[in-house]
C-alpha cells in the first residue's frame, strides 16, 4: 500500500509546482458554472484543451486525496495521520476562500492566488505525512 501515499505526493508536488496555475483554473470553472443557470435560452460550449485536461485530473484527484483522509481515519488503529491531511487541506482551503489576510494576493482581474510562503507551508507539512506514511 506504499503506492498510494507516493501517487498524492506527486499530486502534491504538483500542486506546489503550479499553484497559481491551480487557482486561476479553479476560479475561472467555478466562475463558467455560475454563469451557466443566468442565461436559460442559450446553449454554451466549453472547449477542453490538454492544459484544461490536467488540471481537471488534479481536482479528481484532489478529490480521491479527501476520500484517503477519511480511509486513513477510519481503516488504521491510529486516526492521526488522516485526520492531521484533512485539516491541513481544509485550512488552506478556508483560508483562500474566506480570505484571511497575509494568505493571498489579488491580481486586477480579482482572482485571488496563494502567497507562495502559506502554499509552501501547508504543501511541506501534507508532504511530511505522506512521507511518514510512505515510510511505514
Amino acid at each position: 500500500m506504499n503506492v498510494i501515499p507516493l501517487f498524492f505526493i506527486a499530486i502534491k508536488m504538483f500542486a506546489l509546482m503550479n499553484a497559481r496555475q491551480v487557482a486561476f483554473f479553479i476560479q475561472n470553472f467555478t466562475a463558467m458554472l455560475q454563469s451557466k443557470g443566468k442565461t436559460p435560452g442559450k446553449r454554451q460550449f466549453v472547449l477542453i484543451d490538454q492544459s484544461a485536461m490536467i488540471f481537471i485530473f488534479y481536482l479528481i484527484a484532489d478529490v480521491l486525496f479527501l476520500f484517503y483522509c477519511l480511509w486513513l481515519m477510519c481503516s488504521n488503529d491510529t486516526w492521526n495521520p488522516g485526520c492531521m491531511l484533512l485539516i491541513i487541506s481544509a485550512l488552506e482551503s478556508y483560508a483562500m476562500h474566506v480570505r484571511v489576510d497575509g494568505t493571498y494576493t489579488a491580481d486586477p482581474l480579482g482572482f485571488v492566488y496563494p502567497k507562495l510562503w502559506f502554499k509552501y507551508l501547508m504543501g511541506g507539512q501534507s508532504l511530511f505525512i505522506l512521507l511518514k506514511l510512505l515510510h511505514t
